[in-house]
């Protein structure tokens, strides 16, 4: 009992203080200020039958996304609401506190933010010992849509904006929202489950584990997506995705049924992930508020639109990504020409930590539903398979670009016999050549058309995916003559067999592929390649080995 006991104060601690932004540059002016009253309007919002939510949970199916949260849908501004005080140098001072008995944690989301230059908005605790913000008026340019808050552990949460006396104009601020989280974080802590959600099942491996080694910038794009509308909060799954521009655009690929409303808040956590391999803590503090949704099309939820069209969906963060998550994040490749290979999925199941999970086979269906992938997992050792939550997430090819993002599907932990359907990302590259641009994927990752069809993923730093990460692995393999004038030797621990050889310029993009046979040395020439440095990649028996060479005549 003391031992659990002691295990749970040390997690909430742990959370609170990761959460308690002590040392924002912009504190709350009443923080520091002892010229302003400490009684703060409150408004005490309806129970939430925290009991009615979760018993509607347990029937919810893989197809939606894990709700954990419960709106409070309001209409709260400057002029209706709130303490307002003009302090004496003319400055303008407002607060509202917003109480929800039994939350986990509490988020404000603003339909409305436009505030002048120098005026700001700050969210806390009723102990003071979590700050959100500051929000500023640089939150309002980027906004094109909902914009929520940072998360407040605990019941209450408070709303402090300061306008200067010399502000051009009174801002404008509307809360049309006050999200409950009701999800009982705390409990699945003993159980090495995540903070934001849990997986039922446990055949799904960490991505700390060594199986996810081949595959860690694969790992790094991947995101879990917090999606709060009028009806709730929910989680999915997705992935930062690489545009042939190669010029950092925040694109995250999702699936259409993940976020089907037009007043969508998103949140985008980074490196949600366990620290070591089946541990029991990890990270899930780097997240990036606001973004807007680009491209969608296909299933909504409702069998009925399964067969219309792919499903995915595209969105653009636009809040700002801090340097300690550009400093490992991955913008992923992608292969839109249609063919497929064996290897990875990688989701957030049930909301949970980041888990990896390895397909036995990737299949087109045909006919109707030539629109999806039908994935099958191993069933013995059952390792694989996804869940409610791990929808969007993004399915790789064995050269570690995505071919399509999770759908639907009958798997389990319980049930490795199921299979899942994800959307083919070549059939929503133009979605059946549709003229609008916001049902398909290729105006926004290829908007200077130039026809690419397989493009390789690349660090924010703007250098290859995979490539740096391999070169001093056992899987590297060496070149010589390197430099060459394109007759090459190739030499390394490969398995005797087929395999593919794909060579990517500089930029990543893939400018030519065949078949080769492997062993421990072998030849190559590539005689159509013109000079410069290009990146080798070979692909075989489920493994992955790259080298750089480079081409002078």
């Amino acid at each position: 009992m003391k031992k659990t006991l002691l295990t749970f104060v040390c997690v909430a601690f742990c959370m609170f203080a990761a959460f308690a932004q002590n040392d924002v540059t912009v504190k709350p002016y009443s923080f520091n200020h002892s010229n302003v009253s400490m009684n703060v309007d409150k408004i005490d919002l309806p129970e939430v039958n925290v009991d009615k939510l979760l018993a509607e949970d347990a029937w919810a199916e893989k197809g939606t996304p894990v709700r954990i949260g419960y709106t409070h849908n309001v209409d709260y501004n400057f002029h209706n609401s709130g303490r307002t005080d003009v302090l004496a140098d003319g400055s303008r001072l407002w607060r509202l506190s917003f109480s929800s008995p039994g939350a986990i944690m509490l988020t404000a989301v603003f339909s409305q933010f436009h505030i002048p230059e120098g005026a700001t908005m700050h969210v806390y605790s009723a102990d003071r010992s979590q700050v959100g913000g500051p929000y500023t008026n640089e939150e309002y340019e980027k906004l094109n849509g909902y914009m929520t808050s940072d998360f407040i552990f605990g019941d209450e949460i408070i709303l402090e904006y300061y306008e200067p006396a010399n502000a051009p104009f009174h801002g404008e601020v509307t809360v049309a929202r006050i999200s409950h989280f009701y999800h009982d974080l705390f409990h699945v802590q003993d159980e090495g489950k995540g903070y934001w959600g849990d997986a039922e099942g446990d055949c799904h491996y960490d991505v700390a584990c060594p199986v996810a080694d081949p595959w860690v910038d694969q790992v790094n794009s991947v995101v879990c997506l917090s999606i709060t509308n009028s009806t709730g909060s929910y989680r999915c799954s997705g992935a930062m995705i690489n545009n042939v521009r190669q010029d950092r655009t925040p694109y995250v690929l999702s699936a259409n049924h993940c976020s089907t409303a037009s007043d969508d808040a998103y949140i985008f956590v980074f490196e949600y992930q366990k620290s070591s391999c089946d541990g029991y803590t990890g990270t899930y503090t780097k997240f990036v508020r606001n973004g807007v949704m680009v491209a969608s099309a296909g299933y909504n939820g409702n069998q009925s639109t399964l067969q219309n069209s792919s499903d995915f969906l595209l969105l653009k963060i636009t809040g700002e990504i801090p340097s300690n998550i550009t400093n490992k994040l991955v913008f992923a490749g992608w292969d839109a020409s249609g063919a497929s290979s064996v290897g990875v999925a990688i989701h957030h199941p049930g909301g949970d930590y980041k888990k990896i999970s390895f397909p036995r086979v990737v299949a087109s269906p045909g006919g109707s539903y030539n629109k999806y992938w039908v994935v099958a997992w191993y069933t013995n050792p059952n390792k694989g398979c996804t869940e409610q939550g791990s929808s969007g997430s993004p399915l790789f090819n064995a050269s570690g670009r995505i071919i399509g993002d999770l759908s639907t599907g009958s798997s389990a932990c319980d049930y490795p016999e199921g299979n899942d359907s994800y959307g083919k990302f070549s059939y929503s590259w133009t979605n059946n050549n549709n003229s609008n641009n916001a049902r398909k994927l290729k105006p926004w990752l290829d908007p200077d058309n130039t026809g690419t069809l397989s493009l390789r993923g690349m660090h924010y730093d703007g250098t290859p995916a995979g490539v740096e990460s391999y070169s001093s692995s056992s899987s590297a393999f060496t070149i010589s003559p390197n430099p060459s004038i394109g007759d090459i030797t190739v030499k390394g621990s490969f398995p005797m067999g087929k395999g593919i050889c794909n060579v990517y310029n500089s930029m990543g993009m893939l400018v030519q592929s065949q078949e080769v046979l492997t062993d421990n040395v072998f030849n190559l020439h590539f005689d159509g390649l013109s000079d410069g440095i290009y990146f080798l990649e070979i692909v075989c028996d489920k493994h992955i080995y790259q080298s750089k060479m480079l081409i002078a005549r």
